[in-house]
């Protein structure tokens, strides 16, 4: 099964380069700001979009990241716009968000110590699965996502994959059930308009911060508004990683 939503080929802009990256036995593809030709190493970040599907908007949206001297990885995660794979709704895309890391860790102009990882909406959820995982990223930034996963499927068995009332489907999707295992510092954002996730998101950050560094901010604005002020107090964080 594809991702359930539509796509258009996007026309690679100036300043970017399409790659391929490897997640398990997928080949999946990213695109990447390209760098200065000098030998000067450089933070970086992988950015998961909206949705379930990747467009030229979603770059744009996380152009801060690069107009603040990061290398910005945006990839596209299993089944998503035509690429290899089936989706899985808060699957293996967790495990392709951590493949993307591994790969910037590869490039020679990447801080190998300054590699992280945000996401919008469905990537924020995605940022939250990813920074209970082992990975590379020295902190990780979810920008309206939502902690409890369980909940937000039942609000979409449409279009889910599997059967989302099965135990064992939501177990892997819960964010709450793992929140020991956070070690890097986590950054979790509301925005303001959203008075359900709020209260879910403080609850779920003070359960994780008896483990680990995991603060949750309140930003003002809509679910697209708060992205831009989320990444500008994102950049401010991470440089203190």
């Amino acid at each position: 099964m594809k991702a359930p939503q539509s796509f258009v080929q996007e026309k690679v802009p100036a300043g970017v380069k399409e790659i391929s990256y490897v997640s398990g036995k997928l080949h999946l593809t990213a695109w990447l700001s390209t760098t200065p030709d000098n030998k000067k190493k450089m933070p970086a970040v992988v950015f998961l979009h909206g949705g379930f599907s990747f467009s030229a908007d979603d770059w744009v949206a996380a152009e801060g990241f690069v107009k603040a001297g990061y290398i910005l990885m945006m990839p596209r995660l299993r089944g998503e716009n035509g690429g290899e794979g089936n989706f899985e709704m808060f699957g293996g895309e967790v495990d392709d968000a951590i493949a993307a890391g591994s790969y910037l860790a590869t490039l020679p102009q990447v801080d190998t110590q300054r590699i992280y990882l945000a996401g919008h909406s469905v990537g924020g959820s995605l940022a939250i699965l990813a920074s209970e995982m082992p990975s590379p990223f020295k902190a990780v930034a979810a920008y309206s996502g939502f902690a409890r996963l369980p909940l937000w499927l039942a609000h979409y068995k449409n279009i889910a994959p599997f059967n989302v009332d099965l135990p064992d489907e939501q177990k892997i999707r819960d964010p709450y059930r793992y929140t020991s295992t956070v070690k890097a510092p986590l950054y979790v954002f509301s925005e303001s308009a959203n008075t359900m996730a709020i209260p879910v998101n403080a609850e779920f950050c003070s359960l994780v911060a008896k483990y680990s560094v995991c603060k949750h901010e309140v930003i003002t604005g809509n679910h697209e508004s708060m992205i831009a002020p989320a990444i500008v107090r994102t950049i401010t964080l991470f440089n203190k990683v």
